[in-house]
């Protein structure tokens, strides 16, 4: 028997040869959805407060976010982002941030605790998942039981953790023009469909990505 995460790993498993027929379930990540709970969102800030969490590796696509941003930049948006997380990686991020002058408006909070991303997310306006691959990803799930919106890439099993157009957006990854575009929309949208995208990626995560539920999928795996 297998477990994977996402429908797109496991069909990646199957590419690298693993027999069809043996049995597998898909299992997702899940949260403590009685610590992240939502936080109640009124009109965007301004400047733009948009979060990443993860560590600062090049597999989590940060560039292309520094890129979408330097993109908002030129178009005279006004935002402040947010990294939170280390990793080897960090040199090359900084470079980014000063050769794309973003030095003022982007901040590198290095390994915080998990209250402190609560406190982060309950900042935020946007989040944005900009990954090359991704298996699913906790964080994201607990940015969308936070309320914020949530902006993802394709990423694997990204795709199936927010639902373009419901429950956040899907962008094609290593696009950042897609990313600064789908800021811009939602910048343009009114409140009342932003609130709506909020509402339904809160009772989803809820409903489906708790962890009662994971802890019942996981013995019913194993009986």
């Amino acid at each position: 028997k297998v477990h994977t995460i996402s429908d797109d790993l496991y069909k990646q498993a199957i590419d690298l040869g693993l027999p069809p027929k043996i049995p597998y379930k898909k299992i997702t990540p899940a949260i403590n959805t009685e610590f992240f709970k939502s936080n109640v969102k009124e009109n965007l800030h301004n400047p733009l407060r948009i979060l990443t969490v993860g560590r600062v590796t090049w597999i989590k696509g940060y560039e292309y976010a520094l890129k979408a941003l330097e993109i908002l930049k030129n178009k005279g948006i006004k935002f402040e982002f947010t990294i939170a997380g280390e990793g080897k990686y960090r040199e090359a991020i900084m470079f980014a941030i000063h050769q794309l002058k973003l030095t003022e408006k982007v901040t590198l909070l290095g390994t915080i605790s998990h209250a402190e991303v609560k406190k982060q997310m309950e900042w935020a306006d946007i989040y944005i998942q900009p990954s090359i691959q991704e298996g699913f990803c906790n964080a994201t799930l607990e940015a969308q039981a936070m309320g914020l919106l949530c902006i993802v890439t394709n990423a694997e099993g990204l795709s199936e953790n927010v639902i373009n157009a419901e429950t956040g957006w899907v962008v094609e990854k290593r696009n950042s023009e897609l990313i600064a575009s789908q800021i811009r929309s939602i910048l343009s949208t009114d409140c009342y469909k932003l609130d709506k995208i909020r509402a339904a990626s809160i009772f989803r995560v809820k409903s489906d990505f708790n962890l009662l539920s994971q802890k019942k999928k996981w013995n019913y795996f194993y009986k």
